[in-house]
C-alpha cells in the first residue's frame, strides 16, 4: 500500500502480492480531518459512556447491597415480631389459666367466715386472648396497647394470688389452732351435757367429755396454742389449760402428771400430761373441755 499527496487529496495505492492489478483510492484532506474528528469524538463519547456506566454500575451495586441489607433486617424484624406474637399468645393463655384458678379458689373459699373479708372483692372476669397483628399488617399502636393490658393483668393477678396466699396461710393457721384430734384414745364414759352425778342421784351439767384410759397414758394437745394454766384446780385436780386464739380454749383435767408450764407454746399432737385420777374422780380418765368465747362447747364437735 502506498500513499501520495496530490493537491488537496491523498491517494492510497494498493499493490497486491499476487498478479492482480493495482488500484488506488483518492481521499480529500478535509474528509481525513473529518474522520479524525469523528474518531476522536467517538473515543471521547465511548470513554464518557464507559465512565458513566462504570459509575452507574457501582451505584446500582451499592443500592442493591443496601436493599439486600434492609431486606435482611426487615426479615429479622418480621421474625422477631412473629416471636413476640407467639410469646404474647402464650402469656395470654397463662394469664387466663391463672385467672380461672383464682376464680376457682375464691369459689371454694367463699363460705369460709374467716376468709370472707379478705376474699369479698370484685375481680375482673378472664378476658379473651388477643394476639398481636399478623406479619402482613402490623398495627404497632394496637400491639403496644395489648402488651400494656397484659402487663396490667399480670400485676393484678399477682396481687390477687398474693391475697389468696395470705388468706390460705391465715386459714391454715386457724385450722392448726382449731382442736381436731383426740387428746387420748379410749372409751368415752360420759358425754357433754346434763347427766346423773356419779357421786349421787342428782342431775348435773357435765361441761366436757370423760375418756377412760390406762393410768399414765400420754395426753396430747388437740391444737396449736399457748399454755395459760398448769396446776391444780378444785374439783378438776391437776389441769392444763391452753388458749388457741380465735376465742378457743381447751382444758385437760384429772391428770396425774403435768409436762408443760404456763406460757409455753405447744403444737397440735405434743404430749402435755399423763392420764390420772386427781381431783373429784372415780378412776383414771381424762376430763376434756372445749370453750369458745368462754362458753363450753361439746368436744365431740371438734374430734375427727
Amino acid at each position: 500500500m502506498k500513499g501520495n499527496k496530490r493537491g488537496g487529496f491523498i491517494t492510497l495505492m494498493i499493490i497486491p502480492h499476487s498478479e492482480k492489478p493495482t488500484f488506488s483510492i483518492s481521499v480529500t484532506l478535509s474528509l481525513i480531518k473529518l474522520m479524525k474528528y469523528i474518531a476522536a469524538g467517538t473515543a471521547v463519547l465511548l470513554a464518557g459512556a464507559s465512565v458513566y456506566f462504570f459509575l452507574s454500575y457501582r451505584e446500582l451495586k451499592a443500592r442493591n447491597e443496601e436493599l439486600s441489607d434492609k431486606a435482611g433486617k426487615y426479615e429479622a424484624i418480621q421474625d422477631r415480631i412473629e416471636y413476640f406474637e407467639e410469646k404474647t399468645r402464650s402469656m395470654e393463655e397463662k394469664v387466663k389459666k391463672l385467672e380461672e384458678l383464682d376464680a376457682s379458689l375464691r369459689e371454694m373459699l367463699k363460705n369460709d367466715p374467716a376468709l370472707k373479708a379478705q376474699l369479698d372483692r370484685k375481680t375482673s372476669p378472664p378476658s379473651q386472648p388477643a394476639g398481636l397483628a399478623s406479619r402482613s399488617g402490623i398495627d404497632r399502636q394496637r400491639a403496644l396497647e395489648q402488651l400494656e393490658e397484659l402487663d396490667r393483668r399480670l400485676e393484678e393477678q399477682e396481687n390477687n394470688l398474693e391475697q389468696l396466699v395470705a388468706a390460705l396461710e391465715a386459714r391454715n393457721k386457724r385450722l392448726a389452732c382449731t382442736p381436731s384430734i383426740w387428746p387420748i384414745r379410749g372409751r368415752v364414759t360420759s358425754g357433754f351435757g346434763y347427766r346423773r352425778s356419779p357421786f349421787g342421784r342428782s342431775t348435773e351439767f357435765h361441761d366436757g367429755l370423760d375418756i377412760a384410759a390406762p393410768y399414765g397414758s400420754p395426753i396430747k394437745a388437740t391444737a396449736d396454742g399457748k399454755v395459760t394454766f398448769a396446776g391444780y384446780k378444785s374439783g378438776y385436780g391437776y389441769t392444763v389449760e391452753i388458749s388457741h386464739g380465735y376465742g378457743i380454749e381447751t382444758a385437760y383435767s384429772h391428770v396425774s402428771r403435768i409436762l408443760v408450764k404456763a406460757g409455753q407454746r405447744v403444737k397440735k399432737g405434743d404430749t402435755i400430761a399423763r392420764v390420772g385420777s386427781s381431783g373429784r374422780s372415780t378412776g383414771p380418765h381424762l376430763h376434756y373441755m372445749v370453750k369458745v368465747n368462754g362458753m363450753p362447747r361439746n368436744p365431740e364437735e371438734y374430734l375427727d
